[in-house]
């Protein structure tokens, strides 16, 4: 409610101890290449008491406690869990805390839970998204769930650093990070643990990554392993709690609101990490939220902090619809004009064209076995279906084609290219990529971008595997990844202004990432105050951020 101060619990709220940041930086550490933080105790009260926080819940933040000395990681670990009840004691009620564990070390995680859970009377236990590339549905990590299982424990998640892509800088917080989140939770599921460990109350913070938008998709994808997924899921979710912590645009709110329900969203700041803007950004976008979505103000109060109380009293919040209709935001994109951007074959087609849904579909290459051949077959095989591509085309005006072509081979692709748009008159070119093992600095061949830059026609954007469960099968959600890496890189803006991209297998993604992924438009590595200005312009004054506005004017498939 506008002018309406709430009170709050923050579950999202740093410590960043010196004796820690010393530790890091003698391993030569650091987060995404972010300065490290000035901070202490005193800072996160004058911050608390500014937002009007009554009590916050300290966790450490990434890369976490667990390096590859075991003996230095429990030594931490311990001093780390001891520093957060040493501020409980030292500000009484102002503070609980989540202890750190030494995972994947299960013997060692056991003993660290067993000592902050009884000893030091902390609230719940910390864990990473992942240590050392193991994530939350580790086989090796049973006995620690049994163990937290039995004791209903909360368990609270961050994201950490993923496995190689530590030196990716702020492609990690605005991308990389979030997805990693949900990866682990995904991982969680797979291995059945949401079955198995029942009693374990998880907050997810960051909203937990992608999983808001990506929950449809992931349920197909999973339902042809188990049939009983979505139910499962559906049980599985009372004892699912998402922070707000740097979810605070409206592209975002919608989706938080529509996972489950008003009782599992709580209030995270980031505090420790986070900047004042930042947080107010957050208090200022939920407590508006009955202008924007007809929140009552107890609803309201209880995202701030009514959920949390119940959370940890222990009470059983069931996952309960309320009566108002649907959270879900308007369409969001380019209309495609009653065009089929995404479709595989003829036959395929013929149905699309029959259904009256579409005026003309634009066929694409999907096979991904042939992608396991040697270059030059790979070529025979692409430049035959160019051409049977065009033969169909010719015969029916209502269907069209996309040139393939192998970003792996410029050269020809470049040649192929002109052949297609010029000589078989195809309608675009269609990239299939598997970028997320590719380097920081890559994505494709110069000579290949600024090529696509040049032809003015529509290019779509088309994983190598798009079956498998997203996240888990990283090449799902490359499209997402392909736009983050084009943004940060500085290439759309040198070269693809004026490119027509079509996104497919996108997870229903683009929205909720659009304001951050955009963000990375003006964050090029070598970042600058000529750039920030730009984007603080474009964002607060103008109200549309470049980065975002092409986003909303691409067209996903």
């Amino acid at each position: 409610m506008k002018g309406k101060t709430y009170k709050k619990w923050d579950l999202h709220h740093h410590i960043v101890p010196d004796f820690y940041v010393e530790e890091m930086k003698k391993m030569g550490i650091s987060v995404a290449g972010i300065k490290w933080p000035t901070w202490n105790a005193k800072s996160s009260i004058k911050m608390m008491d500014s937002f009007n926080i009554e009590k916050s819940f300290l966790s450490l933040s990434t890369p976490g406690v667990y390096f590859d000395n075991t003996d230095f990681s429990q030594n931490l670990n311990r001093h780390c869990n001891e520093y957060i009840s040493s501020m409980i004691s030292e500000y009484p009620g102002r503070f609980g805390g989540f202890g750190s564990v030494t995972l994947p070390d299960v013997p060692s995680a056991l003993l660290e839970a067993e000592y902050a859970l009884d000893s030091l009377k902390l609230d719940g236990i910390a864990l990473m998204s992942n240590v050392d590339g193991h994530y939350l549905g580790d086989a090796s990590y049973k006995p620690f769930y049994e163990e937290m299982n039995r004791r209903k424990a909360i368990i609270y998640v961050h994201p950490n650093e993923v496995p190689g892509k530590i030196d990716h800088m702020f492609l990690n917080p605005l991308y990389l990070w979030q997805n990693d989140t949900t990866k682990a939770i995904i991982d969680f599921i797979h291995s059945g643990y949401h079955i198995q460990y029942p009693n374990i109350r998880w907050i997810f913070s960051h909203g937990g990554g992608i999983i808001a938008p990506l929950f449809n998709t992931l349920i197909e994808a999973l339902q042809k392993e188990n049939p009983n997924i979505a139910e499962e899921l559906r049980q599985w979710k009372q004892q699912v709690f998402l922070d707000t912590a740097s979810k605070a645009f409206d592209d975002q709110i919608a989706y938080l609101l529509e996972f489950s329900d008003l009782q599992h969203v709580v209030f995270g700041s980031d505090i420790g990490w986070g900047n004042k803007m930042a947080v107010s950004e957050i208090e200022k976008a939920y407590s508006t939220l009955d202008r924007k979505y007809g929140l009552t103000e107890q609803q309201i109060e209880d995202i701030f902090m009514g959920n949390a109380k119940r959370l940890f009293s222990r009470d059983n919040i069931p996952v309960r619809k309320d009566s108002k209709s649907s959270y879900a935001l308007p369409p969001f994109g380019k209309d495609p004009q009653r065009i089929q951007y995404h479709c595989h074959s003829e036959e395929e087609a013929m149905t699309a064209l029959s259904s009256g849904e579409f005026d003309r579909v634009i066929l694409s290459f999907d096979n991904p076995e042939i992608w396991k051949l040697e270059p030059k077959a790979r070529q025979d095989v692409f430049r035959e279906y160019n051409g049977a591509a065009a033969e169909i085309c010719s015969k029916n005006q209502q269907i069209g084609a996309f040139c393939i072509i192998d970003p792996n081979l410029p050269d020809w692709s470049i040649s192929e290219i002109d052949r297609g748009l010029n000589e078989l008159h195809l309608d675009g070119v269609c990239i299939t990529i598997d970028i997320f093992n590719t380097q920081f600095m890559e994505l494709f061949d110069e000579r290949l971008i600024k090529k696509i830059g040049s032809i003015n026609k529509p290019v779509l954007i088309h994983p190598i595997h798009k079956d498998g469960i997203p996240l888990i099968s990283e090449n799902n959600l490359d499209s997402l990844y392909f736009m983050a890496k084009a943004f940060y890189l500085d290439i759309y803006k040198d070269y693809w202004m004026n490119t027509q991209f079509i996104l497919t297998h996108t997870g229903g993604c683009v929205q909720y990432l659009a304001q951050p992924l955009g963000l990375l438009y003006y964050l090029a590595p070598k970042i600058s105050t000529l750039s920030m200005f730009a984007y603080m312009w474009d964002a607060y004054i103008m109200d549309k951020p470049k980065g975002y506005m092409i986003l909303k004017n691409t067209i996903t498939a």
